[in-house]
């Protein structure tokens, strides 16, 4: 199942709804929290995986996130969890304890970084390449599964040779 925790996102990707449907407003932002999962516990013991991913937010931007994983994990114990992030929100600690809450082999979370310290910022309008990578590295060094999502745009597809090169990958 897939969850979106919240439409707050530090980034204005050109594509993004946050940036392209009209009728969104930025003023009013809301966050799930370990509350609005509780009425759903039967429903969380029978799922064999969730995700959280993003179509107006980031879910790192969600203070609870790692709150309701755990609670989740609490709930079913086999769960698959897995999220999609930009990766240039929170701090080096934060994605440390992420990482010690997606402990399980199946267990993810997507980085999606389009580019390299050059050219990432010209998709992911407002995130910090190096907050990213820095962020992702402590995500790893914790145990994590990482995986890298880069999207091929001309101003950054001459890149796509030396992804296997990053920094990200050195830790595999």
């Amino acid at each position: 199942s897939h969850v979106e925790p919240t439409d707050v996102c530090q980034a204005a990707c050109p594509s993004c709804a946050r940036e392209t449907n009209p009728n969104f407003d930025k003023r009013h932002q809301h966050w799930l929290g370990v509350k609005d999962f509780e009425p759903y516990e039967k429903l969380i013991y029978r799922l064999d995986k969730l995700f959280m991913c993003g179509n107006y937010g980031d879910p790192a931007a969600n203070g609870e996130v790692t709150s309701i994983f755990s609670y989740v994990r609490q709930v079913n114990s086999s769960i698959v969890l897995g999220m999609n992030t930009n990766g240039g929100i929170q701090t080096t600690f934060w994605w440390h304890g992420l990482a010690e809450i997606l402990n399980q082999e199946r267990d993810y979370c997507v980085f999606s970084i389009d580019g390299l310290e050059d050219t990432n910022h010209l998709y992911r309008v407002g995130s910090n390449y190096n907050k990213v990578v820095e962020n992702a590295k402590a995500f790893i060094e914790a145990g994590g599964n990482a995986e890298w999502q880069f999207i091929s745009f001309l101003h950054n597809q001459h890149q796509i040779k030396y992804q296997s090169y990053c920094c990200l990958h050195e830790h595999y």
